[in-house]
């Protein structure tokens, strides 16, 4: 018993790493929300890998039926030059890639933010799109972002890489890859 006990234990911590349940402030209201992390990958010097590059916290507000999704990030090299010249931060519309195929486009309000070296935005979700997250995994967001030295179209993808001592029982090798169940979070704002 006080074996199941701690699996349990140790297994809310790690759902609990991933993603919280919170409160989404927009236009002076509260939202009840879920929060979680994605990772933009890069490649360097003509490798074929990929690397992790930045993490992007996405929190998704439930607003009656509808929705809120704010994407964001922290680009501190860029932190000075970006404020003085208002030149950074993410804009344009959002693609959300779910696991069955469909994508679930979020189009640019103008919601958006730089302050302190974090880039964010907040775009509008409709009913149905809801329905399609409360179903359906999401596999990658595109968004695009102007730092002070570049712009692009970037990746954030759902999934996370670890390293352990111990190799993992079926594939005999120490390191695994973990997704963020957005499904089961959405539970959580019913």
């Amino acid at each position: 018993m006080k074996k199941i006990v701690s699996v349990m234990f140790l297994l809310s911590l790690c759902y609990g790493a991933f993603a919280q349940k919170t409160t989404f402030q927009h236009k002076g209201v509260s939202y009840p929300a879920i929060t979680f992390t994605f990772t933009t990958y890069d490649s360097y010097n003509n490798d074929d890998r990929l690397f992790p590059d930045k993490d992007v916290n996405v929190t998704i507000a439930k607003k009656g039926t509808a929705g809120l999704i704010e994407i964001s990030l922290k680009i501190p090299s860029d932190k000075d030059l970006c404020t003085y010249f208002h030149k950074c931060g993410i804009s344009g519309d959002i693609t959300i890639d779910l696991d069955n195929g469909e994508k679930i486009i979020c189009k640019d309000k103008g919601i958006n933010d730089f302050i302190n070296g974090k880039a964010s935005a907040v775009y509008e979700l409709s009913t149905k799109d809801m329905e399609f997250l409360r179903k359906h995994n999401i596999e990658i967001i595109h968004f695009y972002m102007q730092t002070f030295s570049s712009k692009a179209n970037y990746v954030a993808a759902n999934f996370h890489h670890f390293v352990s001592d111990t190799p993992d029982e079926f594939t005999q090798k120490n390191e695994r890859v973990e997704t963020t169940k957005v499904p089961k979070l959405m539970e959580l704002l019913k």
